[in-house]
């Protein structure tokens, strides 16, 4: 049985896929230790059944699972790493603990990083325009978020911590705050509690998007949306989730071939900036007195004018890119789109393998 038990519970763009392939692809060096990271990519389908009602039944399965796999190494540390985390509800999780895992109730800590608020919109519209999630402007986004709540963050790691204690430990993910400004090695220092390991270089992945990527994967979902219209087929939870994936599959293909790659990052329209600051200061100064030394989420909201711009942004395919390359692009995206509603399950199972073959091969 391992010794210890660390789950990594995201958030999402905190270098989380990341720290995954570091995994998967035992890219450490750890003198006199060893892990058991049981899974080929992440652990985000068990994460979801603690979240998504439609995959309560398959919760014990996947829990008993991976803890017989962790209960039958011999590692000083097994790992449990699911960005979905964040989605999840700590008590429900605590709960499958007691259920599923007792063993390791005592032996478990949890790691979480939090990007700073601006930060978080930029990264969370490009991820939402990837998976199609977001069709609308930079402006309405925050708009929604700002309503929703999403990233009002004290109440949601407070929770965390009520349930887990000291167990849970939050980190900033800030560039000066992280070990070796590195995400990966922060976290294999969180794990280890010391600075005896090395890291492989070449483990970056997930890098943000451009913004004539993202304008292609935008005219992706477009499209898209017009086969599902003219089909008159209704959006289940199958198709959604064939489609976020057919828009992660296509990014990182996009990254490796470098279509697009020399366009600029989106950035904050300068009209918005003196808004975010003031929306979400009451939040970053609370994350710092509870959690934090220094005031590292504070002083990332005072730096938002670096992250703006007074230039115009556009999503539009046909201005990053000529007539022929995005001529091909909607052949390609037509292509995709009719396969994956032929057949989300099938196509939803290929994406997986694909995305696992890539991380496989770099």
């Amino acid at each position: 049985m391992i010794n210890e038990l660390i789950i990594h519970l995201g958030d999402t763009k905190t270098g989380s896929t990341s720290i995954q392939k570091a995994l998967v692809q035992k890219a450490y060096e750890l003198p006199g230790k060893s892990i058991c990271y049981p899974t080929k990519n992440n652990h985000i389908a068990m994460a979801k059944t603690l979240s998504q009602a439609r995959r309560v039944k398959q919760r014990e399965t996947r829990f008993r699972r991976v803890g017989e796999a962790l209960s039958s190494s011999n590692a000083d540390y097994g790992v449990i790493s699911a960005e979905h985390f964040q989605f999840v509800d700590p008590q429900v999780f605590a709960e499958a603990i007691d259920t599923f895992w007792p063993d390791f109730k005592d032996r478990t800590r949890m790691v979480a990083y939090v990007r700073p608020h601006a930060d978080k919109l930029l990264s969370a519209f490009s991820e939402r325009v990837k998976l199609g999630n977001a069709m609308g402007s930079f402006e309405d986004f925050c708009d929604t978020i700002s309503e929703n709540q999403a990233i009002d963050y004290l109440p949601r790691f407070r929770k965390w911590r009520e349930v887990f204690g000291d167990r849970f430990t939050l980190r900033p993910f800030l560039r000066q705050e992280l070990f070796r400004q590195d995400a990966v090695s922060d976290f294999f220092r969180v794990m280890l509690r010391n600075e005896d390991f090395r890291i492989n270089d070449g483990i970056s992945a997930n890098t943000s998007l451009t913004l004539p990527q993202l304008s292609l994967l935008r005219e992706m979902h477009e499209i898209f949306t017009a086969r599902l219209t003219a089909r008159g087929a209704s959006r289940t939870a199958d198709i959604t989730e064939a489609r976020n994936a057919m828009g992660r599959t296509v990014s990182e293909r996009l990254r490796a071939c470098g279509l697009g790659q020399k366009g600029g990052k989106i950035l904050i329209p300068e009209h918005l900036a003196d808004g975010i600051a003031a929306r979400y200061r009451a939040d970053a100064e609370a994350l710092d007195d509870e959690f934090f030394v220094g005031t590292p989420m504070s002083d990332a909201l005072d730096k938002i004018a670096s992250k703006t711009t007074a230039a115009s942004q556009s999503l539009t395919a046909d201005e990053h890119f000529s007539e022929e390359t995005v001529a091909s692009f909607r052949v390609f995206a037509g292509l995709l789109s009719d396969m994956l509603l032929d057949d989300p399950k099938g196509f939803l199972k290929s994406a997986s393998q694909t995305r696992i073959m890539l991380a496989a091969a770099e």
